[in-house]
């Protein structure tokens, strides 16, 4: 056995473990981020090896944004602590929800990210193809070879799907459209409202489009909504269909949140910015939650641009309510191939309870997929690896 002396090394050693260059080590002990380590009769500095991993820990928290207030607490530096355990314990928790506030908003860029993609994508190939409605057209682009799969939201269109459809387009022939009123698919004036069972119509046309018989579908948040509604109206379309957190709250008995919900809807027309705000507190899908999390109760979102006010009039306005206070058909759904999935980050969610709620009145298990609410968009290459055993049974 190694006594402690043989387990000593020189700054340049830990240089090379840490990948820290030495200077950068001299300054944090400088600046009390870290312990002085001790030194050898030549003055030299020698390392334990607890002094490497405590480094080694303070690298994660500098790349993760922790000021270097709080590391030298952490670490031990500042001598002023009287209960390092307790100090820490606090110091990463607060940390943790910075760090998960920086998640969420790389999540909404992300998003914006996937527009662009979309619209570069849409230059470059071409204009997305039309479907002639009574009432309107509908965009949809098409990508991929192998069974026919649409993916489905509301309001997500084909722009939130880019990556996913991306990623599965090695398997399936994939179909994206914009719901009426999103994106291309423009509000035109004597347009129905976008309920889900007009979405659903409009699905079932686009379908019909391309088959007569059954196919395909992943439908995520609204877009899980249109699915339930064309299960019930259309079955004989439903080869099978993977439910992604339909945020029905007609199937929570939750009064408070449902008049919450209603009053944000109610206040989209004249205060979007409001209504964005309140919708997203009491649905926390921008969260980041495990099993033992709960989202917090309010965190307050950056100013929306004009163009983004106005299509949360036309979202949070229009299309939101009939969903979320959509009554599915449980008796038409059941024994339908269907599977329902939700956020393994969604916990405590209103969508993860919702679906929660369906998967118990449909006597189906509820499977948890990578990522929140907008997984989908967030982490789609793990997110389609989740799906494809889903639409394969």
């Amino acid at each position: 056995m190694s006594d402690e002396a043989d387990e000593l090394v020189g700054i340049a050693d830990v240089s090379a473990r840490i990948g820290l260059a030495p200077d950068t080590l001299r300054y944090f002990e400088r600046q009390g981020v870290v312990p002085s380590p001790r030194r050898d009769s030549a003055g030299r500095r020698r390392y334990t090896t607890a002094d490497v991993e405590l480094i080694r820990m303070l690298v994660h928290l500098r790349e993760t944004g922790m000021p270097l207030a709080d590391i030298a607490q952490f670490t031990g530096a500042d001598d002023r602590v009287t209960d390092p355990a307790v100090l820490r314990l606090e110091l990463l928790t607060a940390h943790r929800r910075r760090v998960q506030d920086r998640r969420e908003e790389l999540d909404r860029a992300l998003d914006v990210i996937a527009r662009k993609i979309a619209d570069y994508s849409d230059r470059i190939s071409g204009s997305p193809e039309r479907l002639d409605r009574p009432d309107c057209t509908i965009a949809f682009s098409v990508q991929g070879e192998g069974p026919l799969l649409f993916l489905v939201g509301a309001p997500a269109g084909r722009a939130g799907f880019a990556a996913l459809a991306h990623e599965l387009a090695e398997r399936f022939r994939v179909v994206t459209h914009d719901p009426r009123g999103i994106g291309a698919s423009r509000v035109v004036p004597g347009m129905a409202a976008p309920t889900p069972e007009v979405l659903a119509a409009d699905l079932a046309a686009l379908v019909d489009r391309f088959t007569g018989g059954p196919a395909l579908f992943v439908g995520t948040s609204g877009g899980a909504v249109t699915l339930l509604e064309l299960a019930r109206r259309h079955p004989r379309l439903v080869g099978r269909a993977v439910l992604h957190e339909p945020p029905l709250v007609s199937l929570l008995d939750d009064v408070d949140l449902a008049e919450r919900a209603a009053a944000a809807f109610a206040a989209a027309e004249t205060d979007p910015q409001r209504a964005v705000q309140e919708f997203f507190d009491l649905s926390a899908a921008g969260h980041h939650t495990g099993p033992d999390e709960r989202p917090p109760g309010h965190m307050t979102l950056p100013e929306l641009p004009a163009e983004e006010l106005d299509k949360n009039r036309y979202f949070l306005g229009r299309m939101a309510g009939p969903t979320v206070f959509y009554e599915p058909d449980i008796e038409a759904t059941r024994g339908l191939p269907v599977a329902l999935c939700a956020g393994a980050l969604s916990h405590h969610q209103m969508a993860r309870r919702a679906t929660q709620a369906l998967a118990g009145r449909l006597g189906l298990p509820l499977i948890d997929v990578p990522g929140n609410h907008v997984g989908a968009s967030a982490v789609p290459a793990d997110f389609a690896r989740a799906v494809v055993p889903l639409l394969d049974r």
